[in-house]
């Protein structure tokens, strides 16, 4: 019995010698496993993992300070015109719609379609089925050709003035007394207007009787939207030749406001559509403001100037850890890129002379504090 007590006092002794002299090895080893961490009997254990660096202090308090890199989108590239058509708009006379209507008046919306070369008409004689025909094309020459009559130049006639002129025909050849008939107009294939820009179906659309702009532009498959869902437009451009007395013809062009169009605040707006014309619908001139805004993304130039503070307005103003007076404005012209410095908060204050207009595919980009 005494030997066993003297065996435990030396365990116990060892013990504490061991802990005096390496505590590291023992209680104050961080990487030290308790009875809990081992695996159960049988059980493969896994290597542990290097610990992750810890960064130093002084990093992290740079990595706070120093401004995030923000990304400048670069604009996207312009769909215009095709060249031909592009120099017609810009070789054009531009005229307001007012000016327009003042100089060559409005288009009788009660006149009746003229006919057009490639249109189909149909010529219904009463109680003459002989020398009826339902489906007459109007040739190149702009002609159709009737029973005992031979060919008829319609080209420029309304389907009235072709009764009559039928009717005149019959009896001056003695073949009908008194001749009953009827035209109408079966398809309409010789007047179109061409529609392009920012419209679902753009192309050449046939032209039907005294259509005006809404429903033109409604053949086109109407506005686009874009991807926030809104309008991609805010205006129309109108391309038309026009007679000159005593002159050859000239090419005149005119601008429409698309809203006041949508609204009827100007009802001269929806005018009456002319063959050959060509109506193009440009998309919406954009910018974009980037960086600490409540709400970054491309916003609409619509139909007034704005300034690079309307923008960042419009952009849902600064954040609480904006850098307004190192906002910045990144211009592209001409494929080459410019920076100008607008000191925001100067502007604020009062100073408006450094404020500036933004111009379509302008880029402001609000840094973030230091602080």
């Amino acid at each position: 019995m005494k030997a066993t007590r003297y065996k435990a006092a030396l365990a116990i002794a060892i013990a504490f010698a061991l802990l005096s002299i390496c505590p590291a090895l023992a209680l104050d080893n961080p990487n030290r496993r308790s009875l809990f961490d081992q695996p159960p009997p049988g059980a493969v254990q896994a290597t542990p993992s290097p610990a992750k660096p810890v960064p130093d202090a002084s990093a992290q308090t740079q990595g706070r300070s120093a401004p995030k890199e923000i990304a400048i989108p670069k604009p996207k590239p312009k769909e215009d015109l095709s060249p031909e058509i592009a120099d017609e708009f810009k070789q054009a006379k531009q005229m307001e719609v007012g000016e327009y209507i003042r100089q060559y008046g409005i288009p009788d919306t009660k006149k009746d379609y003229k006919v057009s070369p490639k249109d189909v008409i149909s010529v219904i004689l009463f109680d003459e089925p002989e020398l009826s025909r339902e489906n007459l094309r109007v040739s190149s020459q702009g002609t159709i050709s009737l029973p005992l009559l031979g060919e008829l130049n319609v080209t420029g006639l309304s389907p009235r003035k072709i009764e009559q002129l039928i009717q005149i025909r019959y009896r001056q050849e003695n073949i009908l007394k008194h001749p009953q008939v009827s035209v109408h107009i079966k398809e309409f294939k010789g007047q179109r207007v061409l529609i392009l820009g920012a419209v679902n179906t753009p192309g050449s659309h046939f032209k039907e009787g005294n259509e005006r702009l809404a429903e033109m532009l409604g053949k086109a498959g109407g506005i686009k939207f874009d991807a926030d869902g809104e309008v991609a437009a805010n205006k129309i451009s109108i391309l038309r030749l026009v007679d000159v007395p005593g002159k050859p013809k000239q090419r005149i062009s005119m601008e429409i406001d698309l809203d006041a169009l949508t609204r009827g605040d100007h009802p001269e707006y929806n005018m009456v559509m002319l063959d050959g014309d060509v109506i193009y619908v440009p998309e919406a001139a954009r910018f974009f403001v980037t960086g600490e805004v409540k709400s970054p993304g491309y916003y609409k130039i619509k139909d007034k100037p704005i300034s690079v503070v309307e923008a960042i307005t419009m952009a849902g103003g600064f954040t609480r850890i904006s850098a307004g007076n190192r906002t910045r404005l990144v211009r592209y012209k001409d494929g080459k890129e410019t920076t100008i410095k607008i000191p925001v908060e100067d502007i604020l204050d009062g100073d408006k002379s450094k404020d500036i207009l933004v111009q379509p595919n302008d880029v402001i980009v609000v840094p973030q504090s230091f602080f």
